[in-house]
């Protein structure tokens, strides 16, 4: 299968500063890869190397197959962090100047703009000024130029600053919808709830290294460390004694359901459930018993944490 990006091994310093240290990750074709690291990390300047903006001192970036060109970077549709209109340009105006930038004939571009204005509920604003319109609004309009071309391949950076709940979610399903079609999205953020409802992959860098990386879900699992949630029926010490030494207890609490009780606990053998079922519902009814794996924001820290203590600082 082609991949829609290929990274390998991909360096640059400033000075003596490694900002990238050997990144390598691949997005495949119809795939929303997570981008993941504090501040500082090298995400930018990965973005920038990507988009030509900055040269790399070496490794590789091939676009869908193909080694790196500025032909093929023109195709990318890229939403950069760092949000700009022209606010004296009228909405509708300065959309289709932004198409034509990515190939398009004029009439294609306002049959493309007109689908996607009422699509994101932008309709009623072609006309106006940009200086007229809500940050809200101008997000929207700036999301709409950077896929309005059908680009391949998708850069979006924090593309959900700023929205209301209502629109993230728009914003969020529209994100899906372009990766079922077939389109690649690398998305750079810092905002873990984003990574959890998007991202088939993730990853994480950090001091310009891969300090994780991999399926979202297979991430989560491999983190999982015997959590598990238990929503049972009955006296509340009994279910603690019959747990004894098989796990430990964070608490119990009164559950939404009448007369059920949810304890939180950690399987000291994650392997042995079976073991802890069998004593618990001896003395208990069991209604629920969840797996807890932990979230990505958890193991984002937990990562960051590892790999600074084992990757040397510069200066």
């Amino acid at each position: 299968m082609v991949k829609a990006l290929s990274i390998e091994h991909l360096r640059k310093s400033f000075g003596s500063l490694h900002v990238l240290d050997g990144v390598s990750f691949d997005v495949q074709a119809g795939s929303i890869v997570g981008l993941l690291g504090p501040n500082g990390a090298g995400k930018s300047t990965l973005i920038r190397s990507i988009m030509g903006i900055v040269e790399p001192d070496g490794g590789t970036i091939a676009l869908n197959g193909q080694p790196w060109n500025r032909e093929a970077v023109r195709g990318i549709g890229y939403l950069p962090e760092e949000r700009g209109l022209y606010r004296d340009m009228k909405v509708g105006e300065q959309a289709v100047y932004f198409a034509r930038l990515k190939g398009m004939g004029r009439k294609e571009a306002i049959d493309a703009l007109r689908i996607w204005f009422d699509r994101l509920e932008v309709d009623g604003w072609w006309d106006k000024k940009v200086s007229d319109i809500s940050k809200g609004m101008a997000q929207k309009v700036q999301f709409i130029c950077t896929v309005v071309h059908n680009p391949p391949l998708v850069i979006l950076d924090e593309p959900l600053s700023g929205f209301d709940p209502i629109n993230a979610r728009r914003i969020v399903d529209t994100v899906r919808q372009l990766a079922s079609s077939g389109t690649s999205i690398l998305l750079s953020t810092h905002d873990m709830q984003s990574v959890e409802r998007l991202c088939d992959e993730v990853v994480l860098l950090n001091r310009g290294k891969v300090v994780l990386s991999g399926e979202a879900d297979a991430l989560r699992e491999s983190g999982w460390s015997g959590q598990q949630e238990v929503v049972f029926k009955g006296n509340d010490l009994a279910f603690t004694n019959a747990m004894g030494a098989m796990a430990e207890l964070s608490g119990i609490t009164e559950d939404s359901a009448p007369g059920l009780r949810r304890a939180r606990i950690k399987l000291r053998q994650p392997d042995r459930t079976g073991d802890f079922l069998t004593a618990v519902g001896a003395v208990v009814e069991v209604v629920e018993f969840v797996k807890v794996r932990p979230t990505m924001e958890s193991l984002f820290i937990g990562a960051v944490e590892q790999s600074t203590a084992e990757i040397p600082s510069e200066t």
